[in-house]
């Protein structure tokens, strides 16, 4: 279920399980515009313009709980029943059953039985 505007953005694959609540102003995007390697890096050109980089697939497991304001970046891996705090910025592999948060988001809580 996603409340108001959750904006996706993929080139390659992103990945949402069943049961998965989304909250609201929420960024999940596989990729960046442009890459800050600075053999890569080319101020003259628009970022609009750049071309893709860090691109890889976003995996967000069952029952995943998703709050207010979060953004999910490229390469990150949601573990089945997590929470993701408001305003976190994900990027990484979380195991199972955490309460994530921050910036970066990094497990704050284990919620296992």
């Amino acid at each position: 279920m996603f409340s108001n505007n959750v904006h996706i953005s993929t080139v390659k694959k992103i990945q949402i399980g069943d049961g998965c609540l989304f909250g609201s102003n929420i960024y999940i995007g596989d990729h960046s515009h442009g890459s800050t390697d600075p053999a890569l890096y080319d101020s003259e050109i628009s970022p609009a313009l750049r071309p893709l980089s860090d691109i890889n697939e976003i995996i967000i497991n069952d029952n995943v709980w998703v709050c207010d304001g979060v953004v999910i970046l490229a390469g990150a891996n949601i573990g089945k029943g997590c929470i993701v705090g408001a305003n976190s910025i994900v990027k990484g592999s979380f195991p199972d059953n955490c309460l994530i948060a921050g910036i970066p988001a990094k497990v704050i809580k284990r919620l296992n039985k």
